[in-house]
Formats: C-alpha cells, structure tokens, sequence
C-alpha cells in the first residue's frame, strides 16, 4: 500500500513544501507543491506560535483537502544557532564465545556514544554514525557478522534545546498534523544537493537562506561539522534598505532582480532607474553602490562561515569545493565571490530529482530550485525512513512529556 509523505520547511520568510506518494517502485509522485510567506518565525526559531499557526494552518487546510493521509507523517527542518554538533565515541568488548559481532553489541556501542554530559534541556536530534572500527580496524560500515574483539563507534551528536523544539511540536498538533520527524536543515539540504561522490572527495554545503545561513562538512564520506549561523539574506536587505534609504519592501525587489555579490566589472556610471523596480518610486541609483552594499555582507557571511570551519580544529581538504544552495544563491555571481574569498571551487547546488515523478509542469519549476533544496531533502528523508516515524520524534515527545508540562 503506497504511502502518502508531507516534507515542511519552516523558513523565516516563507513555508514551502511537498506532498507525495511513495510508490512501491521507490518513486516519489508529486502530488502537490506549495511556497507561501510564513509568520512567527525569526532566524529560523518559532517566536511568535499564534501568528505561526495561524499563517501555517491555511496551508493544511489545503492540504487536507488532497488527503487526511498526509496529515500523519509530516517531516519538518530545525535550524537554529543553538542546535549544537559534536564528535562522540562508544566502545564494547565482544562478549560471545565465537567473537562474532552480532546485532545487540552495535546497538550497545550506539547507546554507549551517547552516554555524554549534555545540559538537563537538550536533546539529541541525531546521532549519525560516522565509522565503525574492529580491533584498530576503521572505514567499517557494517560489523555485523565480522570477527572480533573490540567494537567501537565514532559518531556525531546534534542535539537541540527543548525550549526551541517543544513549541515547534505543538505548533503542529495546533494544525492537526503529525510531526514524522525532526531533521537538522544543514542535513536536509545536503541530503538534496550533495552526491556520494562529493561526499568522498571532501566537500561544503552551504545553505543561503533568509534568516540563516547552514553549512554542513564532509570528508571521506563521513559529516564532520553541521551548524546554523544567524545571519541570512535578509541582512543584505536591511543594508540596502539603509544605505540606499529606501523601503525594505524595495531593497528586497532590488537585491533579487538588480543585483550582484560582487561590485567587480559593475561600471561606476550604471544606474538602476527605480521606477522600473517600483512605479510610485522616482530617481536612479548606482548599481556599483548597491553591487558594494551587498559584496561587504556577503564577505561578511563567507568570514563567519570560515571561522566557523577554523573551529573544527583540523586542517580539512576540500576538493570537492563548495555547493552552495538556497534562496539566496539567486544573487548574481555569488559562486565568483565564494571561489574568491573560500578559495575554493564553488557550484550552485540545485536539488536532485531523479527519485520524484512531478507530471505537473509547474510543480516541476518550483522544486527544480535552490530554494527547495531543504524541502526536498525532507522528503528524501521521509522516503528513506520508510514512511515510518524517525527515532527522534517519538523520544522528543517522552521527553517533553517528562520535561515540560
């Protein structure tokens, strides 16, 4: 019986979404596809529930009318500076007379890499296996069934603050949907825009959005590092806004359709007449000037993330350069100015679709896009779960119980 998946992101300026069918032959149908400005939410944190839940409940009152099934198994995106990653590690002695590793001893070396000092408040989003190792033997994916007499772990935690996840929860059962799963955003956006082979070569994905940025790293196959950083494009915004002196409402129209990441080969003499832009506006800008505002907070955004990266404390080889994605990758050249101030080989990563079967052209546009990178890997990862429910949202749920009232 085919099962009916709904993937949400939860973005500071817009909701956007899938419903689809998962058919028996692994393709994801898409049924619907929607993209409305969102409330009550601020560099990705809920802040506002009644402004939330009422601008997210029109969009499941749509959605209930294609299917009550879509409803139950909705899986939505966490993105907040507080959601914290960190490297864990577990070890058993293999305790069975034939030193074979069986299916009890790695569930044992999972549980024992949690067995950290966390804060009475958190809770661990994910624990993502990154290696196995038998006897000093590393790269193992799978110890099932392999001789041994040592099983250790390396894995890495996210964990989250109760106080930004319970809210989200509850905005949910306000608009009668059931939350399937909780997913990091860096890991949904990567799981949409990063390949396998990017992953072994050593790669960065890094996730433009409106009121953060996420970057996720890989080396050798394996996530080093996940993170969400508050600043997005709508501090590009701002800065138009305030060194041009005009409305937000027109800095946003002339960051997305007149502007560039860097100032580079932008004439001192080009001008952007704004009545084209806004017909109650009058008078000319320089595009040079706007081309400046905007080059000095993206360089500003690239610093952080490199401090960012500087924090890991390793030198780590990026071959497969930066992927960048999101919304805000819509800014002209901003893949000239990622090479220039990463150093870096730099792509725009726009989300991979060989697994969906989207028969309405519209629909199609609209998710063949950076900005849907996040929604997309929901889905995926709603997909590889099975339709189940993760792991994850039903401890939420008892440990909210017992936590909060």
């Amino acid at each position: 019986m085919s099962k009916i998946l709904t993937a949400v992101d939860c973005g500071s300026a817009e909701f956007k979404g899938i419903v689809a069918e998962e058919r028996k032959e692994g393709l994801l149908s898409v049924i619907s596809v929607f993209k409305q400005p969102s409330a009550g939410f601020r560099k990705g944190v809920l802040v506002d529930f009644e402004e939330a839940a009422g601008s997210l409940g029109k969009i499941f009152e749509d959605i209930k009318k294609i299917s009550q099934k879509a409803l139950q198994n909705v899986f939505v995106n966490v993105q907040s500076e507080h959601v914290k990653a960190r490297p864990s590690r577990g070890a058993v002695a293999i305790s069975s007379a034939s030193r074979e590793i069986k299916e009890e001893d790695v569930e044992k070396v999972n549980q024992l890499s949690l067995a950290f000092k966390a804060s009475p408040n958190s809770f661990v989003l994910h624990n993502i296996t990154k290696e196995y190792v038998v006897d000093d033997i590393g790269d193992v994916v799978d110890p099932v069934g392999m001789p041994g007499n040592r099983l250790e772990v390396e894995t890495l935690i996210i964990e989250g603050v109760a106080s930004q996840i319970n809210p989200l929860v509850k905005l949910f059962d306000a608009v009668d949907a059931s939350i399937g799963g909780l997913v990091f955003n860096p890991l949904a956006a990567a799981e949409a825009v990063i390949s396998k082979k990017q992953k072994n070569l050593g790669v960065m994905m890094v996730d433009f959005g409106f009121g953060t940025t996420n970057i996720a790293v890989f080396e050798e196959g394996k996530i080093l590092h996940a993170k969400t950083i508050p600043i997005g494009s709508s501090y590009i915004t701002n800065d138009i806004a305030i060194g041009l002196k005009i409305s937000i409402d027109l800095a946003e129209k002339l960051k997305v359709s007149y502007s560039s990441a860097t100032s580079g080969g932008v004439g001192k003499r080009d001008a952007i007449r704004l009545q084209e832009v806004d017909g109650k506006s009058g008078g000319e800008i320089s595009r040079k000037f706007l081309s400046e505002i905007i080059e000095v907070r993206v360089a500003e955004i690239l610093e952080v993330i490199n401090n960012e990266i500087k924090a890991i404390g390793r030198s780590i080889q990026l071959p497969g350069g930066i992927v960048a994605t999101g919304g805000g990758v819509k800014l002209h050249k901003i893949d000239e100015i990622l090479r220039e101030e990463m150093r870096l080989p730099a792509q725009i990563g726009f989300p991979t679709l060989n697994r969906f079967e989207v028969l309405n052209p519209a629909h199609k546009e609209m998710i063949d896009d950076p900005e849907f990178a996040v929604a997309v890997g929901l889905m995926l990862k709603a997909a590889e779960e099975g339709g189940r429910p993760l792991q994850n949202i039903r401890s939420i749920k008892d440990f909210l119980r017992n936590l909060l009232p």
